[in-house]
């Protein structure tokens, strides 16, 4: 891909509107657009990240046994009204069709899971079982904040597990669980923890939440050194003595980027779903579900680790592995020497972005930071005269003194590739 060719417009300057660090660097990279209040279009770049995210998050779901599947956003309202959902949950979006039938845009879907489950499972031979779907929701909030952080609109990726017995559904839990900080491990999120917290309409005895400890979070989280913690919701107290061990509990702020559930039986139970036991009677399966905001994730990741001149993915998330950029020269020899390096790291697999535009250097910096490839080939006249490229690393937590600052002008492609391998540990 060539720079100019991006469909992005990256902004100079505070961003109208932008009410966090994260939330201004987003607009300003060209991550993100407001199409209207609480909802976002995922421009070409900010889309390459969330993709990647979702990548990841498919991957650690197969691994524990997921199967994935895509439910509709909309569905009828006779769903919703079998558990008392439709009228207990204030942010859901209602409407009616033409020929006046009630439906709703889907916040979650665990009327819709369980509507599919009951038509296909008839025997404790099919269970246990977990389905997930990555899919738009829309939620009716009456306030949004700090870009994709709270919206209206957002990406999710939601499971649902099916089980004989509760001592079952402990099991998977613990795997979703851990599955969990690897998913946050991958994406490069660093400042990871869990909490207890309250299930509210989701039904269920036991929850936690995964929450980024970070200043511009909106959740109060309260944290003990003997491994208490729990949000505000379950903490409703306010309390600073930890209920565990008596001592003083720190209070943090953090963003919300996944939740998981031991549902019961609310769902099953309301809609009647039943299976053939081992014993031969009926029985009622047991439920878990497991959330992911993933567009929330990608705003977790800019908020945590951006500097001020832009974001800085890891290798896994970062939209490009790698950007040339060419350094205008009087004779002519560095924009045709930079696109000569782009299609070949292009022809040998690299996701790799070509900057030959005639802009200055520093313009071409700043541009390069907001999109934030971990690795930097910069070809300018000097650095061709001693037939080498400038390699420059954005990373963080990574000691890079010990990789290569240059590289053979005419042999870099296999060292390309280890650097990637390289950083891609990390």
């Amino acid at each position: 891909m060539k720079i100019e060719n991006l469909c992005v417009d990256r902004l100079y300057g505070d961003v109208a509107g932008a009410t966090t660090r994260g939330h201004k660097i987003a607009v300003k990279g060209g991550y993100i657009y407001q199409t209207f209040q609480g909802g976002y279009t995922l421009t070409p770049l900010g889309w390459s990240v969330v993709r990647k995210i979702e990548n990841i998050i498919r991957e650690e779901m197969n691994a524990i046994d997921g199967q994935e599947m895509l439910m509709p956003v909309v569905c009828g309202a006779d769903l919703w009204k079998e558990t008392g959902r439709y009228d207990s949950m204030d942010n859901i979006a209602k409407f009616k069709s033409r020929s006046g039938a009630d439906y709703v845009i889907c916040p979650t879907h665990e009327e819709v899971v369980t509507d599919y489950a009951r038509s296909v499972i008839k025997s404790y031979r099919q269970m246990p079982f977990m389905v997930y779907q990555i899919q738009t929701k829309f939620r009716d909030e009456l306030r949004v904040r700090a870009g994709l952080i709270r919206t209206r609109e957002f990406i999710m990726k939601d499971g649902y597990s099916f089980h004989e017995t509760q001592e079952d559904l402990e099991k998977y839990y613990k795997r979703c669980f851990d599955a969990y900080y690897k998913i946050y491990k991958r994406c490069g999120l660093k400042n990871v923890t869990d909490v207890m917290s309250a299930t509210g309409d989701m039904g269920g005895k036991i929850a936690h939440e995964f929450q980024l400890i970070n200043e511009m979070g909106e959740d109060t989280l309260y944290i003990c050194d003997c491994g208490f913690r729990a949000n505000k919701e379950l903490e409703e107290t306010d309390s600073t003595v930890c209920p565990k061990c008596g001592k003083t509990l720190n209070k943090v702020r953090g963003i919300e980027i996944g939740n998981i559930f031991q549902l019961g039986k609310k769902y099953t139970d309301s809609m009647h779903m039943t299976y053939t036991a081992e014993d031969g009677t009926e029985k009622t399966p047991i439920m878990g579900c497991y959330g992911i905001g993933v567009s929330r994730v990608m705003a977790a990741i800019i908020e945590e680790s951006a500097d001020d001149n832009g974001p800085i993915w890891n290798m896994e998330t970062a939209p490009f592995a790698v950007e040339v950029i060419g350094l205008t020269d009087k004779e002519g020899k560095t924009l045709p020497k930079a696109e000569e390096i782009y299609n070949n790291l292009k022809s040998a697999g690299v996701e790799v972005l070509l900057d030959t535009r005639d802009n200055r250097a520093g313009e071409k910096f700043a541009d390069a930071d907001l999109i934030s490839a971990p690795i930097r080939l910069i070809v300018s006249a000097k650095n061709m005269a001693q037939n080498q490229i400038e390699v420059k690393y954005r990373v963080n937590n990574y000691d890079t003194t010990n990789l290569p600052n240059t590289l053979d002008i005419n042999n870099y492609s296999d060292t390309i590739k280890d650097l990637i391998n390289e950083l891609s540990k990390h």
